[in-house]
């Protein structure tokens, strides 16, 4: 993969690769009904370097530069804030599908690559909300990601994790649990908000003091 990249210097092979995480995870976000392609400009004819559900479109790594694509590169010619469009299209087979084609700047300001997002909207609805859908059951209550508005109802949701996770295998009047707590907090990096320090100190009776001891200490064993 890395040579498909051979012709770009350092920094913009890592955009580039910046992208192809990107596609990874907008693949794995919304499933099987939805190609992700990424172009190299090196070579027109050849362009695709990387492509997740290619089924769609039957394309593949290979697979040449489209007319969209070439469509968008020469309008950005006359007009650079146009670096991306939203678009309608159909398959040889009839399928619909939505796309976005957005061009991938390099660090001089040039076009390096074209990043796009299929949606083949002619997918069975039945697959399309299974995708969505989790494997395994989820609790009425649980919660993997908060979505909150301040710092501080950040910090103290995460304290009150920290609590329930400790308290099931260390007692409270364990010279540990406060340590256990502070950990806790320091792995989940809670304590790269500026008002974490003296919150929790609060909520623990501890000074700001004991607090980045412990975090020095943890960071020294990392």
């Amino acid at each position: 993969m890395l040579d498909k990249l051979d012709y770009l210097d350092d920094a913009d092979k890592e955009i580039m690769l910046s992208y192809f995480s990107l596609s990874e995870a907008i693949a794995g976000l919304l499933g099987e009904f939805c190609e992700v392609v990424i172009h190299s400009l090196n070579a027109y004819e050849k362009s695709i370097i990387k492509i997740i559900n290619g089924h769609h479109t039957n394309r593949e790594v290979g697979s040449p530069i489209t007319d969209k694509g070439l469509q968008l590169l020469k309008l950005y010619q006359k007009d650079k804030s146009s670096t991306e469009q939203v678009y309608f299209s159909r398959l040889n087979n009839g399928n619909l599908i939505k796309s976005t084609t957005h061009i991938i700047i390099g660090h001089k300001g040039k076009p390096i690559g074209l990043f796009c997002i299929n949606l083949n909207l002619s997918t069975p609805l039945d697959k399309t909300i299974s995708s969505f859908m989790a494997s395994d059951p989820i609790p009425p209550h649980y919660k993997s990601e908060s979505f909150i508005t301040n710092p501080k109802e950040l910090i103290e949701e995460t304290f009150l994790k920290a609590i329930n996770e400790i308290e099931q295998h260390t007692a409270k009047n364990s010279k540990l649990y406060k340590k256990s707590i502070i950990f806790y907090l320091f792995e989940n990096g809670i304590f790269e908000l500026k008002e974490a320090v003296p919150l929790v100190a609060e909520k623990l009776s501890l000074t700001s003091h004991a607090i980045y001891k412990h975090l020095r200490e943890f960071k020294n064993n990392a």
